[in-house]
């Protein structure tokens, strides 16, 4: 009788589990933003560093320097950080050669993409 209780609880808990995996994924988002104002191609990892140190920020990938720019497409909790902060993190991070400076700029001209996942 003691292990059939045993083996429900175990049941109930990986179920539990599962459901709050799922509720968690729901707030998942991805978003594709441009920077500009890169000089070298240290700029990009310093950035990406910068946004990885954020509570709610997944992961960062970036797409090579061209012409002083670069795609970053950002995985994080929506409901953890806004793609708000995110901008603000990425042109509040120090320069790679110049700690004092902060050159970098989200490109303005289109709105960041955000998708659900």
């Amino acid at each position: 009788m003691k292990s059939i209780f045993s083996f429900l609880f175990v049941i109930a808990s990986l179920c539990i589990s599962n459901s709050v995996s799922a509720q968690s994924d729901t707030s998942a988002a991805k978003a594709v933003v441009s920077v500009v104002n890169l000089t070298c191609d240290g700029d990009m990892p310093t950035i990406k560093k910068q946004l990885l140190n954020q509570d709610g920020v997944e992961s960062v990938a970036f797409t090579k320097r061209t012409g002083g720019a670069s795609d970053f497409t950002i995985l994080y909790n929506g409901q953890v950080i806004s793609i708000e902060q995110i901008r603000k993190t990425i042109e509040d991070t120090p320069g790679c050669d110049d700690k004092s400076s902060k050159p970098y700029r989200v490109k303005k001209e289109k709105p960041a993409k955000t998708e659900k996942q």
